[in-house]
């Protein structure tokens, strides 16, 4: 009987090691932050059904107190796609036009600033594992 209870707590101490192994700590960098001019917000979707939804997994807000933001982030491995904004206005969201294109300032990983973002999660998704150490998003005008 000792020696079952023996094995049971290295099996379960064992699956509590890999369970907390697969957590990835990464630092999410955002450039050309326009310095005080409002709050950084960044949002991460863990998939397409919560990127179509516009309901992120997590969501930080971060100062504008530099030209380059960052926030250290705590995920399980995976894919996962991270956008931000910077809220000029203060309103707590994301304006745009009567067209959809966003007033101000917007980034969204796998995205260089060139032509608009796809509403593709698959398009702009990046791994998260043990090799990841940051991810860098710039913040873009239209």
């Amino acid at each position: 009987m000792k020696n079952i209870f023996t094995l049971l707590l290295i099996v379960f101490c064992s699956l509590s090691s890999f369970a907390q192994g697969s957590q990835v700590t990464v630092v999410v960098e955002i450039t050309n932050v326009a310095v005080n001019d409002g709050i950084v917000y960044i949002t991460v979707f863990a998939n397409a059904n919560e990127f179509r939804r516009e309901e992120p997994s997590f969501h930080f807000a971060v100062e504008s107190n530099r030209t380059v933001v960052s926030q250290q982030i705590t995920l399980p491995a995976g894919e996962y796609l991270i956008a931000a904004f910077q809220d000029s206005n203060n309103n707590g969201q994301l304006d745009s036009n009567l067209f959809g294109v966003p007033r101000e300032l917007v980034g969204i990983s796998n995205y260089s600033g060139r032509g608009f973002p796809s509403r593709d999660f698959n398009r702009h998704k990046i791994p998260i594992n043990s090799s990841t150490g940051t991810i860098t998003i710039g913040l873009y005008k239209f």
